[in-house]
């Protein structure tokens, strides 16, 4: 990971992967500019087709899709409109958890009705005939009250895992936009890998899909 005479790590580190076999691609140095390339090329013969980009190339990609992720992401109305969504979101998330406190408390009192009925018919107290009446129809109000308790948390943790995905694009992106160019540490944050393929014959373009970390 520290491809460079000076020590630094790779901004692309781990991260380029070439298209055709997936390796990570190594970085080589030519006339005073870096490149990335596919390893497995000179493996053997026939082994891959071999991925190559500059870094710059590559750099200058990257942060062509980052502006136009920011334009839509960071745009200040837009922002504004994010942030109170979030906000609603996380009142939704105070109101079904209290929601759902209260489900599993009577629950549990439904749950206590139930072995207090089964008591009384042990010891005499109700008839099979009337713990039979009874016990149906606070089965049913705690079979209720379970699937209820059960769909609100799970309705509470698709709230938090869509405030935390909205949230932190939004943050990632900010940290971008604060700095004006890439940095390791938001290749780190923003990108899961990228793959590289090489240049399309006749022109300048080389293949390259960006797969976001968010």
């Amino acid at each position: 990971v520290r491809p460079f005479a000076e020590g630094t790590v790779g901004l692309f580190s781990q991260k380029a992967r070439c298209m055709y076999c997936g390796y990570a691609m190594r970085s080589s140095k030519s006339r005073g500019k870096h490149y990335l390339k596919c390893p497995n090329r000179h493996v053997a013969k026939d082994a891959c087709v071999g991925s190559f980009i500059s870094v710059a190339r590559l750099e200058e990609i990257v942060a062509a899709e980052l502006n136009r992720m920011n334009a839509e992401y960071l745009d200040q109305d837009e922002l504004a409109r994010r942030l109170e969504y979030s906000g609603n979101l996380e009142q939704k998330k105070t109101r079904l958890a209290a929601d759902v406190t209260a489900c599993e408390k009577k629950l549990e009192e439904c749950r206590r009705g139930l072995r207090g009925l089964y008591l009384d018919k042990v010891k005499g107290i109700l008839s099979e005939g009337d713990y039979a009446e009874l016990s149906k129809d606070l089965s049913a109000e705690c079979d209720r009250l379970e699937r209820s308790a059960a769909e609100g948390r799970k309705k509470v943790e698709e709230l938090e895992a869509q405030a935390e995905t909205d949230g932190g694009c939004t943050e990632r992106a900010g940290r971008y936009m604060k700095s004006g160019r890439l940095s390791r540490e938001i290749v780190e944050a923003m990108i899961d890998h990228i793959y590289v393929g090489k240049r399309i014959p006749g022109t300048k373009n080389v293949p390259v899909e960006i797969h976001w970390d968010f």
